[in-house]
């Protein structure tokens, strides 16, 4: 009884909703149907449109060819003369042959009584040679000077064959001789038609219907509606080509009963004809019924929605009070985590301070390593440096005592210039001691503009004396004068010493030893090059000449510290150094660095 009566309560709403889909639908059905009718128009007037554009070319291949073949002068020569029948022969060869290449049905030639004296057909049977066709309209309007045209409907039941002739003047000199006429092949043309997918036809002036694909229209009438098949239902719309209606008419290539077609015409202008196109509507009708059947489903689709969205009112509501519940117990799990998490973090900050602590700790060992690397380069040099100090001193001691026995024989002038060579002996020795000290002093931590023309001429002049030893010669590149670099003095001095170190043990004991030291600038960069025309680096040696106590020398002769030293300072430095292949074979190695204002403008402030 409930059920009853709650039925009841909604019946009213129920048939209202009933009738108000029912509306719906119809009116869908019939916007789908207007708007699917209007493209299929489209389509048939882009159809109808290529199948004029296709008509309009068959008819100008074969309205041309009359007046092409009539150029011929084996053709005014035929008709000049007409017993020359060997002549004449020839040119029926010569139409055969026009005929087949251009696809022309037939050619035949006429002369001025309408008596065919060459033809294509020459060989057939039933050949139109020697037959009369005066009087016809094509020989008519080609005898007086322009193209004519004609439709052969065939026999009077409309059984024999049909044809469409076009007809050209044959000139000699500028009289009519003759006509040279050509029938267009049809069945071709009909069989191109038969293969596109809407129904296509053409009517003459008349209304009856001349080219068709469709067997069953041909030579009907419009005029007559006993004969023609296609009946009017209704028209319903004017395109911007044609006006376009809805017909009933036989279906093609079946037995079934009459379809529905729309029917579009346009005229060809040229041949007084009108063509016509009739598209099968059952496509555009299935297409407006499944648009149809698809917007009930989606208002039942919608309906569905709504009950469920009033089904799921009470459910969600259930639902948020369970989610009040669960978000408490979320933020005691929170309140959990972000303990655990606090916890995590000061553990991670203790990893931190630990790592950098012995990040400081390496950089101070690796201070150590350099000034290590240093005293072992000086106790290197300590052999050369001693002869460098030896021979002045006793260059002076002897320079004292000749002074002394000058002036003792009052030739003053001989014993000032002992005197001037002691000075100069002394200030060497002076500027030898101090590049020593600053070598040796342990350098600070920070970067500073550095010249590299300074670091370089005192890198050379500690090095002189085991160059000299040595007999190689230092050519010096580029612009040093004004390259300034982000460096340290002593530790970029080091990096070079010990380049230019290992280019003169690479170069030991041979003749012509060369070393070359090129300096470049760019905007953003400083680049240092020391190379050799030693044995170089091998390739597969390179990845591994920066790595500590790595060493190709012999035992007692390194330890293979010095360039990993000199890539720990130039990367302290914030630059790269690698090794690549020198200009003269041997090893260059390549130190870029980053720029500093040139000195001319820090002197300037």
């Amino acid at each position: 009884m409930f059920r009853l009566r709650h039925l009841k309560r909604n019946l009213p709403l129920t048939l209202g909703l009933l009738t108000l889909v029912a509306v719906l639908s119809i009116a869908t059905f019939k916007a789908a149907e207007r708007y699917f009718f209007e493209r299929l128009a489209e389509r048939a007037e882009t159809s109808i449109a290529l199948q004029r554009e296709n008509l309009n070319g068959w008819l100008g291949r074969f309205r041309a060819l009359p007046s092409v073949f009539a150029r011929h002068p084996d053709l005014s020569r035929a008709l000049r003369y007409p017993d020359d029948f060997e002549l004449r022969d020839r040119v029926s060869l010569l139409l055969e042959r026009w005929s087949f290449a251009t696809g022309a049905q037939e050619s035949f030639l006429v002369n001025l009584d309408g008596q065919v004296i060459a033809s294509s057909d020459w060989s057939d049977r039933d050949t139109l040679l020697n037959r009369n066709v005066s009087g016809t309209p094509q020989h008519m309007e080609a005898l007086q000077g322009r193209l004519g045209r004609q439709f052969d409907y065939g026999d009077a039941d409309g059984q024999g064959e049909r044809a469409y002739q076009f007809s050209f003047p044959v000139r000699i000199g500028t009289g009519v001789a003759g006509v040279i006429v050509v029938r267009a092949d049809i069945d071709r043309l009909e069989e191109e038609m038969r293969l596109s997918p809407d129904e296509v036809f053409v009517t003459d002036r008349d209304g009856v219907v001349v080219l068709s694909g469709q067997p069953a229209l041909r030579l009907t009438s419009l005029a007559d509606d006993a004969r023609f098949p296609v009946t009017p239902v209704a028209n319903l719309s004017d395109g911007p080509l044609s006006a376009w209606e809805l017909v009933t008419g036989p279906a093609d290539r079946s037995d079934s009963a009459p379809r529905e077609f729309m029917h579009v015409a346009v005229p060809i202008a040229t041949e007084g004809w009108r063509l016509h196109l009739l598209a099968q509507t059952g496509t555009a009708r299935t297409q407006a019924v499944l648009a149809m059947i698809g917007a009930v489903l989606v208002m039942l689709v919608l309906g569905l929605v709504v009950a469920l969205i009033l089904m799921r009112r009470r459910t969600l509501l259930q639902r948020l009070t369970a989610r009040e519940r669960e978000g408490r117990l979320l933020e005691q799990k929170v309140s959990a985590r972000t303990a655990a998490l606090k916890t995590a973090n000061q553990r991670l900050e203790q990893e931190v301070r630990d790592r950098t602590a012995a990040e400081a700790e390496l950089r101070r060992t690796q201070a150590e390593m350099v000034q290590v690397g240093k005293m072992a380069v000086l106790g290197q040099m300590s052999t050369a440096l001693s002869h460098e100090f030896n021979q002045p001193l006793t260059a002076i001691r002897s320079y004292a005592e000749n002074a002394d026995a000058f002036i003792e024989r009052d030739l003053p002038v001989k014993a000032r210039e002992n005197l001037s060579r002691i000075q100069r002996l002394t200030a060497r020795m002076a500027q030898l001691s101090r590049s020593l000290a600053n070598f040796a002093r342990k350098p600070g931590e920070g970067l500073e503009d550095t010249s590299v023309a300074k670091v370089v001429e005192e890198a050379l002049g500690l090095l002189e004396a085991r160059l000299d030893r040595a007999g190689v010669t230092v050519e010096l590149g580029g612009d040093f004068a004004n390259a300034v670099a982000r460096a340290g003095d002593i530790r970029l001095q080091h990096v070079l010493m010990n380049l230019i170190g290992n280019a003169l043990d690479a170069t030991e004991g041979q003749d012509g030893a060369r070393i070359w030291l090129d300096v470049e600038q760019t905007a953003q960069s400083v680049i240092l090059r020391v190379s050799d025309n030693g044995p170089g680096v091998p390739e597969q040696l390179r990845a591994q000449v920066f790595d500590p106590f790595y060493t190709t020398k012999d035992v007692g002769r390194g330890i293979g510290l010095g360039l990993s030293i000199t890539f720990n300072i130039v990367t302290d430095f914030g630059g790269t150094i690698r090794v690549d292949d020198g200009p003269e074979g041997g090893a260059m190695f390549v130190v870029t660095l980053d720029r500093a204002r040139p000195l001319a403008d820090v002197a300037a402030q």
